[in-house]
């Protein structure tokens, strides 16, 4: 049982409207109506978001580093949410979605340069908490500067997405992917 209740129908309308957009008339996720019972709490989230259709990143990319973030934090609660709903669309195989949880850069999954370099990017993120002169330009080899910001912007976002979702204990989503077994 999550640690906030959360926000149980009917919506607010304008909760309403945007889950209805959002989410594609699939029911709104625990941790939207979770937040969404503060407005402080689910505006500063929503601000934060990059899922807009603006970015640099294909949405593999995206998806990627999103995966790889959720996956080494431990959250299965929002990597299931994306592998469910994107890794068929970007053509994630099984060996990558396996390698996103189990694997590292060197993963033998991961047979482009620019994909082994997102891997361990984030890892240096999630690891070290900054880049290496030596990262930053394996990073500006593959990305421009403003794909580089969004892809560090993409794992802070989501490693706070996995903190609020492991201190609220939130219950993982029915259709949502597993992590892999070991």
């Amino acid at each position: 049982m999550p640690r906030i209740t959360p926000l149980q129908k009917p919506y607010p309308p304008e909760f309403d409207a945007r889950m209805k957009i959002l989410m594609r008339g699939a029911d709104p996720l625990v941790l939207f109506t979770t937040l969404a019972k503060h407005d402080r709490a689910w505006t500063k989230f929503g601000g934060g978001s990059l899922l807009d259709k603006g970015s640099p990143l294909s949405m593999r990319q995206r998806e990627i580093v999103i995966d790889r973030t959720t996956a080494k934090c431990g959250c299965e609660y929002e990597w299931g949410i994306h592998v469910a709903g994107f890794a068929t669309h970007i053509g994630l195989t099984d060996a990558q979605i396996q390698a996103t949880v189990r694997g590292d850069a060197n993963d033998p999954a991961w047979t482009d340069g620019g994909e082994r370099t997102l891997i361990a990017t984030v890892d240096a993120l999630l690891d070290r908490k900054r880049l290496t002169d030596v990262e930053w330009a394996a990073l500006r080899d593959h990305f421009s500067e403003e794909q580089a910001l969004e892809i560090i912007q993409l794992v802070a976002f989501y490693h706070g997405v996995s903190l609020i979702s492991g201190a609220l204990d939130l219950p993982l989503e029915a259709n949502a992917a597993r992590f892999p077994a070991a």
